[in-house]
């Protein structure tokens, strides 16, 4: 209440506050009602605030990416005859269906950054523009280029002259600062076709996380309380200034709406990416089967630890190539190739953008052991 109360009585008129003094007007003021009488110009200018001149500048280069999709859903037997010979539960038949994600153009020639999430296992795609402009994806095989590993894909359209979302440095944003999360979920189904914005701020970065099924790891990410709602996948989060600092990517959730924890790819590390992937085309992601773990003074002194730094083997898949270098869990690893390792995310800095049969002298503390030992990338499963 106290802060709704400073906010309030910050109000000013026509963008000027409004002062007077008992002590140089003894008695009782007059004061024309033109000068307090806001009018409609100063209003309205009052209203377009950065957040405001921010989002007009970066929508236009914001759009729907929607997807089919081939799913197998239960085969709904009507029929009370024909049910006798089906068992609920084990009949399945393929059905399209439609799924619906953002994205931002990253240069004018076509080229347009998403999730890879969003287009994972997508039938057709198409993209649609603020100003009612759809393009189909043509060539889903030639066009549709991607980072499974780092959940990042990159879009290629037959346009040219489109607007551009101007990529921030990531590395510069600060804990605190205005947050503007922009996606168009819902593309040309509306009549209204502007992008939706949510509003917070920077919660925190460098957050490293594992949470789903196909093993994809997430480092360095921003969090944020801007609301991520579905559908908003790849579009961009931005700052005060206009420019892109991340890749809106997932939220924790128990309802499956947001309770102002999102996450976003950093922009840095995308844009990084992106070139890489119009460069070079697909990438075959790597495996290594670590889970790390960033050891620090208290960690180390409740597990005993002959180092407050690096990074901690909490998990090793089998027949990796973690397992196959002769790692275990409980390892700490205190270098890689050369350089010191005080996080996981060095680690796995160091492990990103890496090719199979790549290889990885690491150092490692075990007990009160210190050695060293190589690790050799591998293709991911399903590669």
């Amino acid at each position: 209440m106290r802060h709704l109360i400073i906010l309030l009585c910050g109000i000013t008129v026509g963008g000027s506050a409004v002062y007077y003094s008992a002590r140089t007007q003894p008695g009782p003021a007059t004061v024309d009602a033109a000068e307090v009488t806001p009018t409609a110009t100063s209003v309205d200018d009052g209203r377009r605030n950065a957040i405001v001149l921010t989002v007009q500048r970066v929508s236009p280069a914001v759009v729907g990416v929607h997807t089919t999709l081939l799913k197998e859903v239960p085969v709904n037997v009507r029929d009370p005859f024909m049910r006798f010979f089906y068992t609920p539960g084990m009949y399945y038949q393929q059905q399209a269906v439609p799924s619906i994600g953002s994205g931002f153009v990253i240069r004018e020639d076509g080229y347009i950054l998403t999730n890879y999430h969003v287009v994972k296992d997508a039938r057709s795609i198409a993209v649609t523009f603020t100003d009612g402009r759809r393009f189909e994806i043509e060539d889903m095989e030639k066009d549709v280029i991607y980072d499974r590993q780092n959940d990042l894909a990159v879009l290629r359209i037959d346009a040219d002259g489109l607007p551009v979302a101007e990529l921030g440095n990531s590395d510069d944003a600060i804990i605190g600062e205005w947050a503007i999360a922009i996606g168009n979920p819902f593309g040309l189904e509306l009549e209204d076709l502007q992008p939706t914005v949510t509003v917070g701020v920077i919660s925190a970065v460098h957050r490293n996380f594992q949470p789903d099924e196909d093993g994809r790891i997430y480092e360095d990410m921003i969090q944020t309380d801007a609301a991520i709602n579905p559908g908003n996948s790849g579009g961009p989060l931005v700052n005060s200034l206009g420019e892109v600092i991340g890749v809106n990517t997932f939220i924790f959730s128990h309802s499956g709406g947001s309770l102002g924890i999102g996450f976003a790819i950093p922009s840095s590390r995308a844009a990084e990416i992106a070139n890489r992937l119009i460069e070079e085309g697909p990438v075959t992601s790597v495996w290594h089967g670590l889970q790390l773990h960033t050891v620090n003074r208290r960690l180390a002194w409740t597990l005993g630890l002959a180092t407050e730094r690096g990074a901690l083997i909490v998990r090793i898949d089998g027949g990796s190539p973690g397992e196959h270098a002769g790692l275990e869990p409980a390892d700490v690893i205190v270098g890689i190739d050369g350089n010191r390792v005080v996080a996981g995310r060095d680690v796995m800095g160091r492990f990103r953008g890496g090719r199979p049969g790549e290889t990885h002298t690491i150092q490692i503390v075990r007990g009160s052991r210190t050695f060293e030992a190589t690790l050799e990338l591998a293709a991911a499963l399903g590669q």
